[in-house]
């Protein structure tokens, strides 16, 4: 069943925002980001792994003969296709990684860059000649962060549905 691994690539694009470019003389790439963590930055530092996947819309993307929507795509997902983590450094360089922990992946995937956290929340990404970001909040202590966005589906019988998708991730002590 090829959807979920084109779901999970498609994740992969929206979750870090970005697409490589080329490096040629007509394209000029943004720096890295650098200079010394603040203290909000230092103590979201570490490994951040996916524990949910929620949209505003139902949406069965299981091939099961049932029918059974829900907005829960993280439990629609194989460990593969749910297994990806951010891992920030102190030195603002970041990775994330897709199917890297889970067992058997035939996908996956390792991006680096460089990583800013703003007073505002808002998480800058630089990575292949490109800068992008997202604004997350962090549940009451901290433990987790979550961002929203809209995005197409596909569904198990072929629809496109657009929905507001929360993806939150979840820190490893």
């Amino acid at each position: 069943m090829k959807k979920p691994i084109l779901f999970i690539k498609s994740l992969i694009f929206a979750s870090v925002l970005f697409v490589g470019c080329d490096s040629s003389d007509d394209i000029e790439c943004p720096e890295a980001l650098t200079g010394e963590l603040s203290e909000k930055e230092t103590s979201f530092t570490g490994t951040w792994s996916l524990i949910s996947v929620v949209t505003e819309d139902e949406i069965d993307l299981t091939d099961d003969d049932t029918d059974n929507p829900t907005t829960d795509l993280y439990s629609q997902l194989s460990d593969c296709e749910n297994d990806m983590v951010y891992t920030f450094e102190n030195d603002r360089t970041y990775t994330q990684y897709l199917g890297k922990n889970a067992e058997d992946c035939d996908y996956q995937q390792e991006i680096t860059g460089t990583w800013q956290l703003t007073e505002n929340n808002n998480l800058v990404f630089v990575t292949n000649c490109t800068s992008g970001g997202y604004s997350i909040e962090f549940n009451e202590e901290e433990t987790e962060f979550s961002f929203e966005s809209t995005y197409d589906f596909t569904d198990v019988d072929g629809y496109t549905i657009t929905s507001k998708t929360t993806f939150t991730y979840g820190k490893s002590i």
